[in-house]
């Protein structure tokens, strides 16, 4: 009976996987680890580089073949760019790794970035996302410190705002790693720890960053770089290791809706701006389990993931 079960639920995660429609946007040069996003109003994709301390647009087209990309910033002195999360309409907040800059995309694209703060004592800067779209306040992971810090962007202040047992760091994963990707909504700072694999959320005053209430664990088991968040509080984790995208409901349901080879090292996700938020659109660090500068590794992609079977 329990093998009857068993195949039963494989036939259904398989359904659920096959339910969706998983197709390739862009594919980046070899060696190329694409490790965040973000969509501007215009539908075009905005990728930060593990690999490299580069701004690339993505400019996706139905036509096969016709997507273009071009790189609009490679930010000074630095090895990686990491987070992004958009201040105000075309203005964006990026992180190399503990340096917090500005890029003004209105009027064209040649405006240098200009830098907000370094966050000298962070230890490794990641998630990123907009705590008070008034006052341009942001929530950052700090990967390897295990907290999250609050950054006021019109001032450059910065400070420690949340500290959990469930963001802790430690080297499952091969390197020193705790909670990864973030996001806000509805109160609440969403956060998964990467080696932990949880997925959690703190409710929290969204002027101070500081906790109004406990620390609630909504999933666990499922491995997850970053992820992107519905209006409705829906995780969709970006799968890494597993290659694979969850959809995680907030009463902690999990199922796995894709499920590919296309998807190693799913690394953050992020829903298109134009004709809904139907399309979710997902980044990769290429097919290998490490960053590797050679021809050895096919380069990470961009792929698209309509969510409306």
């Amino acid at each position: 009976m329990a093998h009857i079960l068993l195949s039963l639920v494989i036939v259904l995660l398989a359904s659920i996987a096959n339910a969706f429609h998983l197709h390739e946007v862009y594919q980046f040069p070899n060696g190329t680890w694409v490790e965040n996003i973000a969509i501007r109003s215009n539908g075009n994709l905005l990728v930060t580089f593990a690999s490299t301390p580069e701004l690339w647009e993505v400019i996706p087209s139905a036509q096969l073949g016709a997507t273009q990309a071009r790189r609009l910033h490679d930010f000074p002195n630095t090895e990686m760019a990491t987070g992004i999360a958009e201040l105000e309409p075309d203005v964006y907040a990026v992180i190399t790794p503990n340096t917090v800059w500005k890029v003004d995309l209105n009027n064209g694209t040649k405006k240098t970035p200009t830098r907000i703060a370094t966050l000298q004592p962070a230890r490794s800067l990641n998630g990123m996302a907009v705590l008070n779209p008034g006052t341009q306040t942001l929530a950052i992971a700090d990967c390897e410190a295990g907290l999250v810090w609050r950054l006021d962007t019109k001032t450059g202040n910065y400070t420690v705002i949340l500290r959990d047992e469930t963001m802790a760091a430690n080297t499952k994963e091969g390197v020193l790693l705790g909670i990864n990707g973030l996001k806000v909504h509805n109160g609440h700072v969403y956060y998964v720890n990467t080696p932990e694999r949880l997925f959690c959320r703190i409710p929290v005053n969204t002027t101070t960053g500081r906790a109004t209430g406990p620390r609630e664990i909504i999933s666990q088991g499922t491995l997850a770089d970053d992820f992107a968040i519905s209006r409705h509080g829906v995780g969709y984790l970006a799968g890494l290791t597993d290659h694979v995208i969850t959809r995680v409901l907030a009463n902690g349901t999990q199922e796995v809706i894709a499920n590919s080879s296309a998807l190693m090292s799913a690394t953050s996700g992020a829903f298109g701006r134009l004709g809904g938020s139907d399309v979710l659109y997902i980044t990769t660090g290429g097919e290998t389990s490490h960053v590797v500068n050679n021809t050895s590794s096919r380069g990470g992609k961009v792929l698209a993931l309509s969510l409306e079977p």
